[in-house]
């Protein structure tokens, strides 16, 4: 009797440190994105981009309501912010000298509402690297006018630029 006890109180502390998003990715445990504009967590995550002007974001859980097997829970971090003109600059610069044009896809609705209005976005496969040092997987795209980066990724941690 004691070793299911022992057992239990294992698989209880297991499902917790493996199941829950942390409070600070703004991930919301029904899969939906509840928009923040706090820019701590993104300062923390993507240091690169200096303490953002603006900042509306939102953490989206992506296995949310999976509760069959504990495990990992993977964080959806998404947002648009608006740099310094210091910060937007390296942002450029990595960028490098051919972007591509690209729409982004995807995108939860409450966070479009929040692009600059006639953005045109362009990426690169550099940028990307040079941001998530190719420890997460993540995609970024700069509006050059108006100074604004749109994030998205998952399971950012923080870089070491």
């Amino acid at each position: 009797m004691g070793h299911i006890r022992v057992l239990a109180a294992g698989l209880v502390v297991l499902a917790s440190l493996t199941s829950c998003a942390s409070p600070d990715d703004g991930g919301d445990e029904q899969g939906r994105c509840s928009v923040r504009s706090d820019p701590a967590p993104i300062e923390k995550r993507f240091p690169v981009l200096g303490t953002p002007e603006r900042a509306h974001w939102c953490g989206v859980v992506l296995n949310a309501g999976d509760g069959r097997v504990p495990g990992p829970t993977d964080v959806r971090l998404v947002g648009v912010v608006e740099l310094a003109p210091e910060a937007f600059a390296r942002i450029v610069e990595d960028l490098g000298e051919n972007p591509v044009a690209e729409a982004p896809k995807g995108l939860p609705d409450e966070i479009v509402k929040f692009f600059p209005g006639e953005a045109r976005w362009r990426r690169s496969d550099r940028l990307d690297r040079s941001i998530t040092q190719e420890r997460y997987s993540g995609s970024f795209h700069v509006d050059t006018a108006h100074r604004a980066v749109l994030v998205d990724c998952v399971d950012p941690v923080p870089s070491t630029h």
